[in-house]
């Protein structure tokens, strides 16, 4: 019987086995929460969302998003629901000349083994592109997340884009239907801040832990591109557009109690890697955990790490996804080093475009999806969507945990 889990998960990057190096047998669980071990072989790419034909399949996807929408190639892809419906907010984007940078899917589907077809929001006869009025969103400046209260619907959106990456910045926007994304705040800017990529989830129930005030949006956040750690805060929902009364987990007191500041400053690792950047964060009612998910460099791959409560302790990182491992060189992502040549390259972004076939693909920005994480008995189905690079679309992935 299969149970449609509310579940939260915060995602990453690239891998290259089933436990992480360096780390304890990754099925050491936190303080009183269940085991989930990954089970081993259990990574697979279930379809292509982004572009006309799949490059692995030779078959055409189930959106054909260049025909329906010009949109040829994007990446990212941060879920969230709204009215019934899983929104996408998809990055940088390839297609016909014009302003169609940032767009945004959806879609009703509940069962992704049946196929997920993606319709895309438009404007005036063309995809929507996220635009919000005085912020820039040139290349490398891209949705970061997004989520639904009372009704409402927020995006938040990274800008003001360096090529060190140290002046780059967060901004909260409300997005108001069919056009309007309209700026609120600045939530977070380096060089030292640490939510410049994010995931949000409501509180799905008082914690102990929290202040008063709340409830919270609860917020799982890095800094600088791939060369953070993860970082806790949390904002009431009640002041969610102005962020007044946020709050950062500042580290445990002598009781194992949270500390909270009212300084980013402040803030203390959750999750210490030194080379995270996007990530996505879940709650699983059933399991009374919080699923996290990242793209890491060191160890290089997509991560997998569950708690009790959102500041941890966090359980030892298992690999979801290596290239190597899992067989996606050379099968989904393209590897310029096969012969005979693998025939996946492009669609290609940037530089890259004058000769695609010398351009390496990889994986990052796992966001899992949550309405489709189901319990099938004793296992744990996640299903994420992946950006591949090269070819430069996104698809969605599914791994599965054993749970004990």
């Amino acid at each position: 019987m299969k149970k449609l889990l509310a579940c939260v998960i915060a995602t990453v990057g690239l891998s290259t086995g089933t436990l992480a190096p360096g780390v304890r047998g990754a099925s050491s669980p936190p303080t009183n929460a269940p085991t989930l071990r990954f089970v081993s072989g259990s990574t697979v790419k279930l379809e292509q969302l982004i572009g006309d034909t799949d490059k692995e399949r030779h078959q055409p996807t189930l959106s054909r998003t260049f025909k329906q929408y010009k949109i040829q190639g994007t990446d990212l892809g941060y879920s969230f629901e709204h009215e019934g419906r899983a929104y996408f907010l998809f990055g940088d984007t390839i297609g016909l000349p014009g302003p169609v940078r940032h767009p945004i899917g959806t879609t009703d589907a509940r069962d992704p083994g049946q196929g997920v077809r993606l319709d895309f929001l438009t404007d005036r006869g063309r995809a929507l592109t996220i635009q919000p009025p005085g912020i820039s969103m040139r290349p490398f400046e891209v949705p970061v997340a997004g989520i639904t209260l009372n009704g409402q619907m927020y995006v938040a959106v990274s800008t003001n884009h360096s090529e060190d990456r140290s002046t780059d910045r967060s901004v909260l926007t409300k997005f108001i239907p069919p056009a309007t994304f309209q700026p609120l705040r600045t939530v977070s800017e380096l060089p030292a801040g640490r939510f410049v990529k994010m995931s949000w989830h409501t509180e799905p129930a008082p914690m102990a832990g929290l202040p008063s005030g709340g409830p919270f949006v609860i917020v799982w956040g890095t800094g600088r591109y791939r060369e953070s750690d993860a970082y806790l805060s949390i904002v009431p929902a009640a002041t969610f557009e102005n962020g007044q009364g946020t709050r950062y987990f500042a580290g445990l007191d002598a009781t194992g109690a949270p500390r909270w500041s009212g300084q980013e400053s402040d803030a203390a690792p959750i999750v210490k890697n030194g080379t995270l950047g996007d990530l996505s964060v879940t709650w699983c009612k059933d399991l009374s955990v919080w699923l996290m998910t990242y793209d890491s460099r060191t160890p290089r791959g997509i991560l997998f790490s569950y708690a009790r409560t959102p500041w941890g302790p966090w359980s030892d990182p298992q690999i979801l996804f290596d290239a190597v491992r899992d067989g996606a060189q050379g099968k989904f992502i393209h590897d310029p080093e096969i012969k005979p040549d693998d025939g996946l390259a492009g669609p290609v972004i940037g530089k890259g475009r004058s000769n695609p076939g010398a351009v390496r693909g990889g994986a990052y920005a796992p966001y899992v999806v949550e309405r489709w994480t189901m319990l099938r008995g004793s296992e744990l189905s996640l299903y994420y969507v992946l950006s591949t690079w090269n070819p430069y679309v996104v698809v969605l992935m599914e791994s599965r945990l054993e749970t004990k």
